[in-house]
């Protein structure tokens, strides 16, 4: 049995998706997590409901996100950056959402096609620069940090300079490697150290 919990922002679509799932025998949604104290073994949400929070809150769970039409570098960001389970297109019907569903509840990942095909054909002939590129160590630990989802701050203090000068490291970077932002520098990092 799946327990599920839905995190959406649009209560409409949680609403539809939750009638639609509680007709399904191996999943039980889960309405009120903390009352119950039950751990949901998945969490469906969106990007207005992902937060830290809410990830650490569940830590043992696998979080599923919902692309509703979402821009790619920002979905690939927050794929890295919270360890994500499975990423689920808008565009796909419910039986195969159920199918990905269920792949994720057994610890697999779920990623739609079109995406994948996106990140692939997006910028691929760019995707070897980072060992091309002479880089400075400091600038390498920072690229490693911001793939890890740390924010200037959270960068500055583990490398202990301050904020401004992770962000002019980040500009650096940035001009070195011809990418505009974090996401593509995630991506970048990703092709380079498969």
């Amino acid at each position: 049995m799946i327990k599920l919990l839905i995190k959406i922002k649009c209560k409409l679509l949680g609403e539809v998706l939750s009638k639609h799932l509680e007709n399904v025998e191996d999943i039980k949604i889960i309405k009120n997590p903390n009352e119950q104290e039950i751990i949901p073994d998945v969490i469906i949400t969106d990007l207005n409901e992902l937060t830290e929070d809410l990830v650490k809150a569940y830590s043992k769970s696998k979080i599923f996100l919902l692309d509703l039409g979402n821009k790619k570098e920002e979905i690939l960001f927050y794929l890295v950056k919270y360890k994500l389970r499975g990423i689920f297109s808008y565009d796909s019907d419910i039986n195969q959402f159920i199918k990905a569903l269920r792949v994720v509840s057994q610890g697999q990942i779920w990623i739609s096609n079109t995406l994948v095909q996106s990140l692939i054909e997006k910028d691929i002939s760019d995707a070897s620069k980072i060992g091309k590129i002479k880089l400075t160590e400091k600038e390498r630990e920072i690229i490693q940090l911001v793939c890890e989802g740390f924010y200037n701050k959270e960068i500055a203090q583990k490398i202990y300079v301050s904020e401004q000068t992770v962000k002019a490291h980040l500009h650096k970077i940035f001009q070195k490697l011809n990418v505009k932002n974090r996401s593509q520098l995630i991506k970048l990092y990703i092709y380079n150290n498969r």
